[in-house]
């Protein structure tokens, strides 16, 4: 279950379909919000390989990422089940 938001631009797309995230693919990304919700573990998205889960390193160290499209990535922390400052970024 997704707990809490990283920004309060991913927080509005996701209670209102609303994005300003220019180009990103917002059924792509409303399935990603919508399987990292009902996941109970990493393990529950893993297999799931169109979702491209990657775990992070440098100043991102101990978060995962899943592709949108092109740059944009849903990005997260994981931990007792559930999802941590989730927010839709362009990280590169």
């Amino acid at each position: 279950m997704i707990r809490t938001w990283g920004n309060s631009a991913t927080r509005r797309f996701a209670e209102t379909g609303k994005s300003k995230f220019s180009g990103m693919d917002a059924d792509k990304a409303d399935a990603l919000l919508t399987a990292l919700h009902n996941a109970g573990s990493l393990e529950d998205l893993s297999p799931l390989k169109s979702f491209n889960l990657h775990k992070l390193k440098a100043d991102r160290k101990g978060q995962w990422a899943m592709t949108i499209n092109g740059p944009w990535r849903l990005v997260f922390r994981f931990s007792e089940g559930h999802a941590w400052d989730v927010e839709v970024v362009d990280y590169h």
